[in-house]
């Protein structure tokens, strides 16, 4: 995917966290929005717990039923499954 490979990017700033890291959407000098193009292309899972963009549901879904990236695996771990402590899917990688 060379959706940005090198090139300038913009940022808009949309919030900050609970430990006071800033939150931004990341855009390409066209104006793409890169997390859109990544949950399109299955390459990003969608933390709702902490963002409820529906455009952004419907990408990730999208990208499931067509099993395209991370969903081409039978078994995909979310970033926040993985790090939980104990973890048994840790010990299987």
């Amino acid at each position: 995917m060379d959706l940005i490979d090198g090139g300038t990017v913009g940022i808009k700033i949309q919030s900050k966290d609970r430990y006071g890291r800033y939150v931004v959407g990341v855009y390409t000098a066209d104006g793409k929005d890169v997390s859109a193009e990544l949950l399109k292309a299955g390459m990003a899972w969608h933390f709702k717990r902490y963002d409820s963009t529906p455009e952004y549901t419907e990408y990730e879904t999208k990208a499931k039923r067509r099993g395209v990236g991370l969903w081409a695996d039978r078994n995909p771990v979310a970033p926040w499954d993985f790090r939980r402590p104990n973890n048994r899917n840790r010990n299987n990688r």
